[in-house]
């Protein structure tokens, strides 16, 4: 007998919100719960990085890298969906990254038949950072895009963004999709160990869209023509990937991170620290103003070299490896063999 479908997780939210943090927080809890979690991970040039991070709670873990899933890498997640092995209590966690438009994802994962046997029901989480919610200039639109179909809110940062303007943007989301319901790690935890242990005909996941009725088909209705208009929003958007030396200083990481221009909206990367020998640590730094840097250490030992992925609007990789290497020098040249 086949086993029976896996309730699919897809996460989404604008850069640097925290959807691999809520990912971290959420598989120890279904490991917990007794369940079998698989987690694809969609990122610029190398989605290694978070990858990596994720391999201490998980050994399913599957980098994608390259474009959105929803577009030029949607080849590349319908692929590495029909590789995950069927397991009892499986569930899937499908990671994102964040300037994709969800709609194209939903569409293929729900219409699909042979994904649609084996990942169901199909929920959307998404994160939404409270403090810079809807204060991203012209990446406004495509942020409150990715909350039109999600079946849950995660709001992170609320205590950085204070009680008013975490009220504030809670009503906003809930205008912007009223069948959304807010949850964090530990209920959404229950929530899957529910829907895999109980009956199935779970209520629908996806809302649909106030401007589109849902008798229409899903292809060949004015959604169609507009998606194309929405996602070049996701598009001005390009990815640079620096190797970084074996080792270097932590003040020197924090100082470039820092350092990097306005136009970055995001950075995030891996390396070893002199003042820690033999230890590696993740590090990111959003377009927070002033920029907080993170770093975090790595359980045990990478499979990715030292590097670091940046992300933003015309960047100008050339200018940008130029000032990592003004600051860390020129990073060794593996050796062939």
């Amino acid at each position: 007998m086949n086993p029976s479908p896996a309730p699919t997780v897809l996460i989404v939210g604008f850069l640097g919100a925290g959807k691999t943090t809520f990912i971290q927080h959420l598989l120890p809890l279904l490991a917990e719960r007794g369940l079998a979690p698989y987690v694809l991970i969609n990122d610029y040039r190398n989605a290694e990085v978070d990858a990596t991070g994720l391999r201490a709670f998980t050994g399913d873990v599957r980098a994608i890298n390259g474009d959105c899933i929803c577009c030029d890498s949607l080849d590349a997640l319908i692929s590495s969906l029909l590789d995950i092995h069927d397991k009892p209590r499986r569930v899937v966690l499908i990671e994102a990254n964040g300037t994709s438009d969800p709609y194209s994802l939903i569409e293929h994962l729900s219409l699909l038949p042979d994904l649609r046997a084996r990942f169901d029901p199909l929920l959307q989480v998404t994160v939404v950072d409270a403090k810079r919610w809807q204060r991203r200039t012209w990446h406004n639109e495509l942020e409150r895009v990715q909350t039109e179909t999600a079946s849950h809110f995660v709001l992170n940062h609320q205590e950085a963004a204070g009680a008013a303007r975490s009220k504030e943007v809670r009503g906003d989301l809930g205008w912007a999709n009223a069948r959304a319901k807010f949850t964090e790690a530990a209920a959404f935890a229950d929530l899957l160990a529910a829907l895999v242990d109980g009956p199935r005909g779970a209520p629908p996941s996806v809302s649909i869209p106030r401007d589109e009725p849902a008798a229409e088909e899903p292809h060949g209705h004015a959604h169609e023509h507009d998606h194309p208009h929405r996602h070049e929003l996701a598009h001005g958007f390009i990815a640079c990937q620096l190797d970084l030396p074996p080792v270097i200083a932590g003040a020197s990481l924090l100082h470039w991170l820092r350092s990097l221009p306005p136009s970055v909206l995001r950075v995030k990367g891996l390396a070893q620290l002199g003042e820690f020998p033999g230890k590696h640590f993740i590090f990111q730094r959003t377009d927070d103003a002033p920029p907080a840097p993170v770093m975090k250490p790595v359980a045990y030992k990478p499979t990715v070299n030292p590097c670091a992925v940046l992300i933003g609007v015309a960047l100008n990789p050339e200018e940008l490896r130029r000032g990592a290497e003004a600051v860390f020098g020129q990073p060794e040249t593996p050796q062939a063999g």
